[in-house]
């Protein structure tokens, strides 16, 4: 029977693909992009299951039924004492509420079809989706759906090696255009990551790959070619984040980096290739599976039980993670792959329906729990839950907007607003805020909400958004220079640029500098760029208009309804989050405002004098969040920020 050779190199670019998606889901900033190792991985196991297809057609050894039985014994096992425990685990921590989750996912992954699930339920960067222990198994989902449809089609093609070549090849041009041209058309930016229509076309690119070295084993391999592959696969774990369309065109980086490592990297010749083979490359690669199905779960208990993310626990996780694939690859995987599977075929088959049986019974037990009554917690937790997934009805339509046909209205707008309101996504959560305060003052206004993006001019955050946010602010500025005298609100998460935050959710110490408009960075901490940046817009801000500037609302390293969903499970009392702790993170950008408020002759609207009275800084009033998530209103924070609002702001009678 006709099997692939060996090469210690690919357990080495596994290696890197698992060690990518490891870092990113654990958070550590600079590898934004570590999502792409699961497209390494797509395109690695093209290469080597259609390419022993391939070769078996060529011999006429091919057997379906063997096809599947190597599958059964490379995987089944491994992820049975997975999900297993996983579920089981789930199920004595996760709140009643959350079960249906549970029991859809836990479902999804054994049928393979959790992709298809998550398509329509569940954004990959959505914060809720590190509530899903199972989240992971759409990649899983994926490969094995087009394992299965693969033989089916063998079969349909009379087993013919060339025939088989031909519709990889058109699997490929046909699901690589649809990736790259669709753009939204076909999915939105989280569906399609979960789409088996978006993938095909990598896992058809490793089978090509193989067919061509096949075919045409005379072509130059130069070793530089090896070099460039491991480039294309690491450069954009660091270059790339959520805010690309994805798949899109930038999923050729490591996909293309992947092929060119198949085809080039063989240690007789590339130094790239003898580095991938290195035994610790090696042996991370061998245990990569295992590690790949345990680090996920992993890192969901560890956050749902509130371990606070330093880099030290990311650290720590990360060997973890290692460990658990190691003891998976050793005890479960290696003595289950020693059954030789042309005589241990049925045993395999049956090994397989005993696994399924178990896992399905465990799925109706969950699906129990998840439809019993328990109304005093599902109210709770409904409530909680309702603040932190709503959005107002416009929120999607309100963002970048540079034309003032598209500005959102607020309010009793006439044909001249009375006032806009500039800023980032704090704006776009508090537009009901805005526009109850417009209705209860009799006026009308805009509101102009662009994420990531301060209403400062000259500065933006070093971000990919970063040329889009600079269009923007051009924009506003040029519609104030023609527009009727108004009032200027400003309104931002301030700190986040002040100070720089690593991320979202303040919980990395490197500070991410503001770009001025060569891009150059303003300052050595983006503190000093931003006093200037906001003296510099209350400049360019015409004379005609008033401006009050909207002060710090507090924000916090955590979400503030899982928080609160944590500590009903756990049947815990927070302690208060306290306004020493709120000046510590955001009080030097706080004093800057009052001081260039002051020198500017602007006023200065201070929110967090009602968010943190006294001593404490409120996170929920009555069992009601007043934050969607870490730092964003929610209903009950809209009506918080209402008050101040109209003490504060004009009104006109």
């Amino acid at each position: 029977m006709s099997q692939i050779g060996y090469r210690r190199e690919l357990d080495g670019i596994r290696a890197v693909a698992v060690t990518s998606v490891l870092l990113f889901h654990l958070g550590f900033p600079a590898m934004a992009g570590g999502f792409v190792g699961v497209d390494v991985f797509f395109v690695l196991s093209g290469y080597l299951i259609c390419g022993q297809i391939y070769l078996q057609l060529g011999d006429g050894s091919y057997s379906a039924t063997e096809f599947f039985a190597r599958r059964i014994r490379r995987l089944s096992t491994a992820y049975f004492v997975c999900f297993f425990v996983t579920a089981l685990i789930a199920q004595a921590l996760f709140l009643h509420s959350e079960l249906d989750m549970l029991f859809r996912n836990f479902l999804g992954s054994i049928t393979f079809t959790n992709n298809f699930n998550l398509l329509h339920s569940q954004g990959y960067f959505n914060y809720s989706a590190h509530e899903n222990p199972f989240l992971h198994t759409w990649s899983l989902s994926i490969e094995e759906q087009f394992y299965i449809v693969l033989p089916l089609i063998v079969l349909l093609l009379q087993r013919s090696q060339t025939a088989f070549a031909r519709v990889l090849g058109l699997i490929f041009v046909l699901t690589l255009a649809l990736t790259l041209f669709s753009g939204d058309l076909i999915h939105d930016r989280e569906e399609r990551f979960f789409s088996s229509l978006f993938r095909a076309w990598e896992l058809a690119a490793g089978a090509l790959v193989f067919i061509a070295m096949q075919r045409f084993a005379h072509l130059p391999r130069w070793p530089v070619l090896a070099l460039v592959g491991l480039v294309l696969v690491i450069a954009p774990v660091g270059l790339i984040d959520e805010s690309y369309l994805y798949p899109g065109w930038a999923t050729l980086m490591p996909a293309m980096g992947t092929a060119l490592l198949l085809y080039a990297a063989h240690p007789a010749s590339s130094r790239t290739a003898r580095v991938l083979g290195t035994r610790p490359m090696v042996y991370v690669g061998r245990i990569s599976y295992g590690t790949y199905i345990w680090h996920w779960p992993l890192i969901v208990f560890a956050q749902y039980v509130d371990v606070y993310m330093t880099d030290v626990i990311r650290t720590g996780l990360f060997f973890a993670a290692l460990g658990l694939g190691a003891l998976s690859h050793h005890l479960i995987e290696a003595p289950v792959r020693r059954w030789d599977t042309a005589h241990h075929k049925g045993r395999l088959y049956r090994l397989f329906a005993v696994q399924t049986a178990i896992l399905l019974v465990l799925t109706g037990y969950i699906y129990q729990q998840a439809n019993r009554v328990d109304l005093d917690e599902d109210a709770a937790v409904a409530r909680i839950k309702a603040a932190r997934d709503a959005h107002h009805a416009r929120w999607q339509n309100c963002w970048g907007k540079t034309e003032p046909a598209d500005f959102c209205p607020v309010g009793n707008l006439a044909e001249v607003p009375d006032f806009v309101v500039w800023g980032d996504s704090m704006v776009n959560s508090a537009v009901p805020a805005f526009d109850a305060y417009a209705h209860g003052s009799n006026q009308g206004g805009y509101v102009l909400p662009t994420p990531g993006c301060a209403p400062l001019f000259g500065v933006v955050r070093d971000h990919s958004g970063a040329e889009g946010c600079r269009n923007v602010n051009r924009a506003i500025l040029a519609y104030l220079d023609q527009a009727p005298p108004m009032q200027v609100i400003l309104f931002a998460r301030w700190p986040f640029y002040a100070e720089g935050y690593g991320n979202v959710t303040r919980t990395h110490s490197a500070p991410v500098g503001l770009l001025d408009d060569s891009g150059a960075r303003t300052g050595a901490h983006p503190f000093d760029g931003f006093a200037l940046a906001l003296r510099e817009t209350l400049r360019r801000i015409p004379e005609k208009h008033s401006v009050t500037i909207i002060g710090t609302v507090p924000d916090y390293p955590y979400s503030v309804p899982d928080a609160m969903l944590k500590d009903m499970r756990f049947g815990r009392v927070r302690p208060p989050a306290t306004r020493l702790t709120f000046e510590a993170e955001a009080g030097r950008t706080i004093a800057v405002m009052q001081r260039v408020a002051r020198d500017m002759g602007t006023r200065l609207v201070e929110p967090d004098r009602v968010f943190c009275p006294y001593e404490t800084c409120l996170q929920e009033i009555d069992g009601d969040p007043l934050y969607a998530d870490h730092t964003h209103l929610s209903a009950r924070g809209n009506v918080l920020l209402l008050d101040v609002l109209l003490k504060d702001l004009p009104r006109r009678d």
